[in-house]
């Protein structure tokens, strides 16, 4: 499911199964490039998906997967994500992966509307 695509060793085209269409995209963020402050060997991960590819799984399978990538083959010991507050599908895709609620919320201003809208944090450990 998930294709190398971009230019770079930690994001990956996340692509529609049946036609190897680029449907979103997936990765991480080590410590110095997060928004979000984390431990210095942990990582952030990230994903966005079309709209119409909402609802489908595609981000659940994706995120399980990197997960898998980042503790087994990257040795990371956390991982963390975020979501904005105002999309609590993104939220139940993390907790579908193991994730748990921080408590802690921010404004991720490296993100489009972070601005404006604020984002939880979630945490998963090895």
């Amino acid at each position: 499911m998930i294709a190398r695509y971009f230019d770079n060793e930690q994001t990956w085209a996340i692509e529609w199964k049946s036609t190897g269409e680029v449907v979103g995209c997936i990765g991480y963020l080590v410590n110095g490039q997060s928004n979000i402050d984390i431990g210095e060997k942990d990582a952030e991960l990230g994903y966005w998906i079309g709209k119409p590819y909402w609802n489908k799984g595609i981000c659940t399978e994706a995120l399980k997967l990197i997960i898998d990538y980042c503790f087994h083959v990257k040795n990371i010991p956390t991982l963390w994500c975020d979501y904005f507050i105002d999309n609590p599908a993104s939220g139940r895709v993390m907790g579908k992966c193991g994730f748990k609620d921080t408590g802690e919320m921010h404004y991720c201003l490296n993100l489009v509307g972070g601005n404006d809208r604020p984002v939880k944090i979630m945490r998963l450990n090895k």
